[in-house]
């Protein structure tokens, strides 16, 4: 992964305010910036300026940077206004459809990061004797949750799953994974929690055996996140943690910092599912629903507004040794790596 030091971010705001003049256009020398990053520059240029809808010279920017090593996210951004006429779309609701979501899946990058959690949990959760009581935060369509289980009787670790607590903020994506849970272990009992795990912390019983949290608490900055461990903390004997390894906490919209760390982190994920079989309009949907609204949140939202606030892998072990009251980390391990993206579960206990 790359970073910026100070002295270049001060060169790149600088040399965005004279490519929003104009003074500076695609095809300039950008002195200054690192032969491995100009890609990553011009993204951040043609960010901003889809952000104050000057849809031309974005598209200029985006369409320059693609023609530079490691510039495949560019011509994806390209891609992408001319489906929107220009101009980032948000759509109503992230996962209003569960489709878009399943699709993504099925990406085998995803098939393999799923398979590589479930063997680390497995080996690392001890022996639950009485029926297991586990919380999924964000359970999407339950299929990791399903996964997880079913590997877990494999392994000896549980002969019966009593209650699965669900939280979601999408209705129609906690409904299917209650079917499916149903369908998969008749004599389980769901609990349905719809909305943010924000809601739904402090309400929790306890008691829990286990908590999922996959790719579910990068959804709240810093601040919240410790709000909301410490609370989960006092229920959950064990949590498992499986998230992305990304630096765009902190960063402030409109920041080179940011633009870096969205372009290495969302790229290689976007190009993935694309370069899975499937109907075009499938993929194009599980890119715009789901993967574009977070990187546009990300380019057009302030810290508070936007909906991801993805921390780095050593930010992620403060965070959970100073708020999850009693817990040790037991283990942790690499499930997804590809150039600037990398995806980490981590096991605590108490």
């Amino acid at each position: 992964m790359y970073y910026l030091t100070s002295a270049e971010q001060i060169v790149w705001e600088k040399l965005a305010s004279e490519a929003i003049l104009g003074k500076l256009t695609p095809r300039s020398s950008l002195k200054g910036v690192r032969t491995a990053l100009r890609a990553h520059f011009h993204f951040y240029v043609g960010g901003l300026l889809a952000g104050l809808d000057d849809n031309q010279k974005s598209w200029d920017w985006f369409r320059e940077g693609a023609l530079e090593e490691g510039g495949i996210f560019n011509a994806i951004m390209v891609a992408y206004l001319e489906r929107h006429n220009g101009r980032f779309q948000m759509p109503d609701m992230i996962f209003a459809d569960p489709r878009p979501y399943e699709h993504f899946t099925t990406v085998p990058g995803i098939i393999d990061m799923r398979e590589r959690f479930v063997r680390f949990a497995a080996s690392s959760l001890p022996v639950f004797t009485a029926p297991l009581t586990i919380l999924d935060v964000g359970c999407g369509d339950g299929s990791l949750l399903i996964l997880l289980l079913r590997r877990l009787i494999a392994a000896g670790r549980i002969s019966e799953v009593g209650r699965a607590i669900l939280v979601d903020s999408s209705a129609a994506m906690i409904d299917r994974a209650a079917d499916k849970l149903k369908e998969a272990f008749p004599r389980l009992t769901t609990d349905k929690r719809h909305g943010r795990i924000q809601e739904h912390a402090a309400k929790l019983p306890a008691g829990i055996d286990v908590a999922l949290l996959s790719l579910a608490y990068h959804h709240m900055p810093w601040d919240d996140k410790a709000v909301h461990l410490r609370e989960l903390g006092g229920r959950v004997k064990d949590v498992l943690l499986v998230e992305m390894d990304g630096d765009n906490d902190t960063p402030e919209m409109g920041s080179p910092e940011l633009a870096v760390s969205v372009y290495q982190s969302y790229g290689p994920i976007i190009d993935s599912i694309f370069a899975h079989d499937a109907p075009i309009d499938v993929s194009q949907s599980c890119v715009d629903n789901f993967v574009m609204a977070e990187v546009i949140s990300f380019l057009t939202q302030p810290r508070g507004k936007r909906n991801d606030y993805h921390v780095r892998r050593d930010q992620w072990t403060q965070i959970f040794s100073e708020n999850l009251s009693g817990h040790h980390r037991l283990g942790e391990t690499t499930v997804l790596t590809s150039e600037g993206c990398e995806f980490f579960a981590s096991h605590w206990s108490k």
